[in-house]
């Protein structure tokens, strides 16, 4: 396991989409209110969506500015266009739209007349070949850990995502990985997750991602174990926001740990 990352934040907002569960956690350093983007391209899905809401002060303990007035469009390399349209809550959506492997997507929103953009390849879909658990005694306990095997595509750098929920619940921790050391072969790189016991249903959703935005993250784990001043980790999207842009492949499988 090459990054186990945990967030330290001071914003949180939560995204659902195809069923699954997204935690966004971004370190705000000032109280300038800024725009907090989130969207996805996902392979498989012909509906896409997107969240925009507006950053807030450190103790602010309400629920954080939606921003349901934006314009959203997005258009690919082959020229095909999209415009999102509001749901309502900070909430967009774009219908018939299907993520394709290998296309590059480029997303622009205007808010409050300024302008964010920001581009994400899809990477090539790699199946989830598997989940099981293993298991480790660590002194008088056993350490349980989740095996999400999968391929690695050989001779180009893949980086991946994992989401994992325990009893229907989201693991705050966000696990990343790459193929440094695994280019070509079956990865089979344990995720450990905190207190998992006998009979736990667990699922894991398993992302291909492209670099920019294995960076974002590897950015928010250093950050979070800095003993320096964390700083925002370095977005994909241009014009001042936070928050990212990911075209993405999904698979998911799901076990209940000791059958």
């Amino acid at each position: 396991m090459k990054f186990i990352i945990t967030a330290l934040v001071s914003f949180t907002f939560i995204l659902v989409f195809s069923g699954c569960e997204k935690v966004i956690d971004v370190d705000l350093n000032d109280t300038e209110q800024k725009v907090v983007i989130e969207g996805f391209i996902l392979h498989g899905d012909t509906v896409q969506r997107i969240r925009i809401t507006k950053t807030q002060n450190f103790d602010e303990s309400t629920a954080p500015p939606v921003v349901d007035n934006a314009s959203i469009t997005v258009i690919d390399n082959l020229g095909n266009a999209g415009t999102f349209t509001s749901v309502g809550n900070g909430w967009y959506e774009l219908t018939n739209y299907p993520g394709f492997e290998g296309r590059t997507y480029t997303l622009t929103a205007v808010v409050d007349g300024n302008s964010y953009s920001g581009s994400s390849t899809l990477p090539a879909y790699q199946p989830l070949q598997d989940l099981y658990v293993e298991f480790y005694p660590f002194g008088t306990d056993t350490l349980i850990s989740l095996v999400p095997a999968h391929f690695d595509q050989q001779g180009i750098a893949n980086y991946y995502q994992f989401h994992v929920y325990v009893n229907g619940e989201r693991d705050k921790t966000v696990y990343i990985q790459d193929d440094q050391f695994t280019d070509g072969n079956l990865v089979v790189e344990p995720l450990f997750v905190s207190d998992l016991a006998i009979g736990d249903t667990v699922r894991v959703d398993f992302f291909c991602i492209d670099k920019p935005i294995h960076t974002y993250f590897n950015q928010l784990g250093v950050n979070s174990s800095s003993q320096a001043t964390p700083a925002n980790p370095i977005s994909n999207l241009n014009g001042g926001c936070v928050g990212y842009f990911s075209a993405r492949t999904f698979d998911s499988r799901t076990i209940v740990v000791g059958q």
